[in-house]
C-alpha cells in the first residue's frame, strides 16, 4: 500500500485494494528556446531556454527523490532534468509526437502554407498525420506500449520518475484513467511541472497534477 506517512480516505483506498501500488512521478520538461513563438515542436532536439535551465534546477530541488528508477525521453530538454534525479534510462519511445516536415515551423506559417492540412489536423488530431510524421493516436499507442512492457519488469521499484513531453504525459494519463485518446487535451501540465499518480491493479488515482517548482 502507499507509504504509511500518507493518509488516504476510504473512497481512495477502495479503488486501490491491491497490496502492490506503484507511485509514478510524471515530469514535463522545462521551457525551451523560443517557447513564446508557437513553433511546432516534436523530435527536434531543441535546447532549454535560460528560464528553462532555472526551472530544471528548481524542479530537481523540490522533487529530488530518491526514486527507485528514472526514465526519460532521450531529447536533451528532458535528460537535463532526468540527470538531476539520478541514474536514468533514456528512450526515444518517450519523445514528443513526430511532427515530420512541420517540425520547427511556426503554426502561423503552417496555417498560411497549408491551411487545409492544419485545419484537418486540429479537426481530428488523433488520426490526422503531419507530412512525414505521426498522428497523436500513434504517440498514444507508442507510449502506452512502452509502459505495458516496462511495468512487469519494475520488480521492487515502486517509486519511479518519468521525464517526458506533454503529449506523452497526456497519453499515459488518458490510458491510466480510462479516457480515450481524443480527450487528451483535457490534460495541460505546464513546463517543468510534476504530477503524481498511484497505480494499482484496480486503477489509478491522481494525487497531484501540474505542480510548479515555484
Amino acid at each position: 500500500m502507499p507509504p504509511s506517512s500518507v493518509a488516504y480516505d476510504a473512497a481512495t483506498l477502495s479503488i486501490l485494494p491491491s497490496g502492490s501500488v506503484c507511485r509514478v512521478h510524471l515530469f514535463r520538461h522545462a521551457e525551451v528556446v523560443g517557447a513564446g513563438e508557437r513553433l511546432c515542436r516534436g523530435h527536434t532536439d531543441v535546447a532549454l531556454s535560460p528560464r528553462g535551465e532555472a526551472q530544471t534546477a528548481a524542479a530537481a530541488a523540490r522533487w529530488p527523490g530518491p526514486y527507485d528508477a528514472v526514465f526519460s525521453s532521450d531529447l536533451k530538454r528532458c535528460t537535463a532534468l532526468a540527470a538531476r534525479l539520478g541514474a536514468f534510462h533514456a528512450t526515444p519511445r518517450l519523445r514528443e509526437q513526430d511532427m515530420g516536415s512541420w517540425d520547427g515551423v511556426s503554426w502561423a506559417e503552417l496555417t498560411d502554407r497549408d491551411p487545409a492540412g492544419t485545419t484537418a489536423y486540429w479537426a481530428d488530431y488523433v488520426t490526422a498525420t503531419p507530412p512525414l510524421g505521426e498522428s497523436y493516436g500513434q504517440v498514444y499507442q507508442r507510449v502506452n506500449a512502452w509502459w505495458r512492457e516496462l511495468a512487469p519488469t519494475l520488480g521492487e521499484a515502486t517509486n519511479i520518475a518519468i521525464v517526458t513531453h506533454i503529449g506523452c504525459i497526456r497519453s499515459l494519463l488518458c490510458a491510466w484513467t480510462g479516457m480515450p485518446a481524443g480527450e487528451a487535451l483535457r490534460w495541460a501540465p505546464g513546463y517543468a511541472t510534476h504530477s503524481e499518480v498511484l497505480l494499482a491493479e484496480a486503477g489509478a488515482v491522481i494525487v497531484r497534477f501540474g505542480e510548479e517548482a515555484g
